[in-house]
This record gives C-alpha cells, structure tokens and sequence, in this order.
C-alpha cells in the first residue's frame, strides 16, 4: 500500500478506552517509537499541535489521524492502528470522538500526502471501515491495510 513500508502485527493495538486524548495518542504511538519510526518529541509535537490547533487530527466520526511535522522527529515512513472499544473524546460533539487512532510518521511533506491518501481511499470504503471497527484480531486489520 505504502511504498516502503507494510503494516506489522506489532503496529497495531486493541484498548478499551482512555480518559483522556492525550493518553491515547501517547497510546497510539508506542509501536512506531519502540521500532523507531518516531523519538519522543514527535509523540510531544503531536499533543502540543492539538493543543494549538484543536482537534484537525479527527478527519471524520470515528477516526483520528494523529501526526506532527517531520522534523520534530520523524525518521521512517509508517503508520500504526489503534482500534479503542470506547471512543477517544477529542471535544465535546460526537463527530469529535473517534474509536480508530492511525498514528503517522511522515519523513516529508510528498509522503504524508501520499499515505493519506491511500489511507482515505481504504477508509472511505465504508465495507472496510466497517470491517476495521469490528476487528478482533491483528490478522483481521492486516488483511484490510496490506
């Protein structure tokens, strides 16, 4: 999907809830710091950039697209899959509350654009969406994503 990177089983993640975003998004960005993908500060870049700028990281119901700029520590292109039984509140309407966190590192402007892109053309499919909402399993998100 990707060029360079394919989803891994260690990148993707089931949680019953958080109290708070900030939480989950430290949640969400586990796998890409324990493999490198990310440091820390980019983890801190993306609270401190929701913090700013509100919640733009929730691109529709349901879905949180958490990211920061490459340069506050972005070392590999990847993203990883958090899949939360209870919604993250992001504020206080229900299209501000999302349940898939896809945490992104982008190394450039070119492949941000491009990830999200195939990531919407896979989201937008209301078929797989559905089917990624409903996952039990690792294998069941890799067969969407891969």
């Amino acid at each position: 999907m990707i060029e360079g990177f394919t989803l891994s089983e260690d990148l993707i993640t089931f949680e019953k809830g958080f109290r708070s975003w900030e939480d989950a998004i430290i949640a969400s960005s586990q796998g890409l710091l324990k493999q490198g993908f990310i440091e820390q500060s980019y983890v801190d870049s993306m609270i401190s950039s929701v913090k700013e700028f509100g919640p733009y990281i929730v691109i529709a119901p349901n879905i949180a697209m958490p990211h920061a700029r490459p340069e506050a520590g972005s070392h590999k292109v990847g993203f990883a899959v958090m899949l939360c039984e209870e919604a993250v509140s992001f504020g206080e309407t229900p299209e501000l509350q999302a349940r898939l966190l896809i945490t992104l590192s982008c190394v450039n402007a070119d492949t941000h654009l491009k990830m999200l892109q195939e990531l919407v053309m896979v989201l937008a499919d209301e078929e797989k969406f559905n089917k990624i909402l409903n996952s039990k399993t690792k294998e069941e998100i890799l067969s969407i994503f891969n």
